[in-house]
């Protein structure tokens, strides 16, 4: 059974993916509105990962 560390590993890497999709959203998004939404959504996902980074098994 996988332990605490290796979710925290598995999650890191989920937020990467979706912060990658993230920007190719960002990307190809014309309306500014749109741009911040998505702009403040990489931005939540980034200061999960520095916490997540801390985490120590």
């Amino acid at each position: 059974m996988p332990n605490a560390k290796q979710y925290v590993d598995q999650s890191m890497s989920s937020v990467q993916s979706t912060v990658s999709t993230l920007q190719q959203a960002l990307n190809n998004a014309e309306k500014p509105d749109n741009k911040n939404k998505i702009q403040q959504a990489i931005n939540s996902l980034n200061s999960v990962q520095e916490q997540l980074s801390g985490y120590q098994d």
